[in-house]
């Protein structure tokens, strides 16, 4: 028999119907497969990323024993730009970016199709990306791999195009649910982030299904601990309420400086009259020579969360890490943190504006996170009677901070509120990371860092001459 015979005969007995048994089977497998892809890019990215960033580079606090090329970074980080373009613009395009976007165009004007070459390349551009340095997330890549994932699948089942939709918010919801641990937001997010002002209803179970299936697997082999372990302080008091009306005010400002300058520089890269494959490579290069000064822009940036929230602020000082004193120098931790969220945003909009494939949820957490570690030092400065234990509410404001700031610009206030309290485990913060998020989204109007995205429904070519049943 033949292999077209055969793969007739298994498109048969395995055919995907447009029914929600079907689609809840095909979101099994997707969420199995996707949940695997997950623990193999964060093993393989890690791996890469410790081995660049401590035994090469030396340029985390932890690095002791690494060579010390620091002063390379330039050379490094561009080198991973150089390799991931030539690999993106030579074999699937539609790979470069930061990945959500390219999911969301497939599900609006491409009829849920996806190359199977795209999610491979993207699972290897990436980690040249972000392994060798580079200021990127790894959700974004997860959320083109698991999607592409689906709708490679969906076609080999013979889905119907309304089912191969689905298929790829599947995958996005089992690749974020995976790599997140945040199974309920990343489901959430899949149906949330396609619209502006609306969320694809139907797709919701199927979303949850995946995502679970996604999570099991993954944690199963790393772990169901949160990704943030911080400390925070419940709601006391509403005059506190106020304070965080101010941290949606300042992650707004601070969010569509953040769109604005990635899509400016994107712009410019864009216009660039180089070969596509050589642009990432510029961006890594300025990406390094940020890190020769300011290391803490290389990465997804998790890691300085963590210390930032533990009341630990260390300043690269051309070789040598120095710990700088919150209380005692506070002057100068807001004006280096400051200077951090600039920084981090050039390097992020360097990194994947220029072609580069990762994420910009995990940059958008760290500079959410800082501007909240700026707001709180400043009110704790100002208010120091209100606050009994300042290093708690230090920690309280950047959790709101990561929330704030990106629930306004992705436009997935539900979902990006229910994810990060799950990465953090706790929904204690809800009610004021609730008014954070709403200020932060409506100020921020239709700025939204995927622009891929639609206003609703109405306005998506998957829905325009018929309505679903389900």
């Amino acid at each position: 028999m033949s292999w077209v015979r055969i793969r007739y005969f298994l498109r048969g007995l395995l055919r995907v119907r447009d029914n929600i048994r079907d689609i809840l089977i095909l979101a099994i497998i997707v969420g199995g497969i996707t949940g695997f892809i997950a623990l193999m890019f964060y093993n393989a990215l890690g791996m890469v990323s410790r081995y660049i960033l401590i035994n090469v580079m030396g340029l985390l606090p932890e690095s002791d024993n690494s060579l010390g090329l620091w002063y390379l970074s330039p050379v490094i980080v561009g080198l991973g730009g150089l390799m991931a373009g030539i690999l993106v613009y030579t074999f699937a395009p539609e790979a470069e970016g930061h990945g959500t976007d390219a999911v969301i165009g497939s599900f609006h004007r491409r009829n849920g199709y996806m190359r199977l070459r795209e999610p491979i390349v993207k699972f290897i551009a990436s980690i040249m990306t972000i392994g060798f340095g580079g200021s990127a997330g790894r959700e974004g890549p997860m959320a083109q791999i698991g999607g592409g994932i689906a709708s490679v699948l969906s076609r080999v089942l013979g889905a119907p195009i309304h089912v191969q939709r689905i298929g790829i918010t599947i995958g996005l919801a089992a690749g974020l649910g995976a790599i997140f641990k945040a199974p309920l937001g990343a489901a959430i997010f899949a149906i949330e982030v396609l619209y502006m002002r609306d969320f694809e209803s139907e797709a919701l179970i199927p979303a949850f299904v995946g995502a679970i299936v996604g999570y099991s697997i993954f944690g199963y082999f790393t772990g169901y601990e949160h990704i943030f372990i911080l400390p925070y302080i419940p709601l006391i008091s509403p005059i506190e309420y106020g304070f965080y009306a101010i941290l949606g005010v300042a992650t707004a400002i601070v969010g569509a400086i953040y769109v604005k300058t990635f899509y400016y520089l994107k712009h410019i890269f864009g216009d660039l009259d180089i070969p596509n494959h050589f642009k990432p490579m510029i961006g890594g290069l300025f990406t390094g020579l940020i890190a020769i000064f300011f290391p803490q822009v290389l990465g997804g940036g998790y890691e300085w969360i963590t210390l930032y929230s533990e009341g630990v602020f260390p300043y690269w000082f051309l070789g040598k890490w120095i710990y700088l004193d919150i209380e005692g120098q506070l002057i100068m931790v807001i004006s280096l943190s400051i200077i951090l969220i600039l920084l981090k945003i050039l390097a992020t909009s360097f990194s994947i504006g220029s072609g580069g494939s990762g994420g910009v949820f995990a940059p958008g957490l760290f500079v959410g996170g800082l501007t909240g570690f700026i707001l709180s030092l400043i009110l704790i400065h100002l208010f120091p009677d209100i606050f009994p234990n300042p290093s708690k509410f230090i920690s309280t404001f950047m959790i709101v901070g990561m929330l704030s700031l990106f629930g306004g610009i992705s436009k997935a206030p539900l979902a990006v509120l229910i994810m990060v309290n799950e990465m953090v485990g706790s929904y204690e913060l809800m009610p004021q990371a609730m008014l954070s998020i709403a200020l932060s989204y409506f100020l921020t109007g239709k700025l939204t860092i995927y622009g891929e995205q639609v206003m609703s429904r109405e306005h998506s070519p998957a829905h325009w001459g018929h309505e679903r049943r389900y």
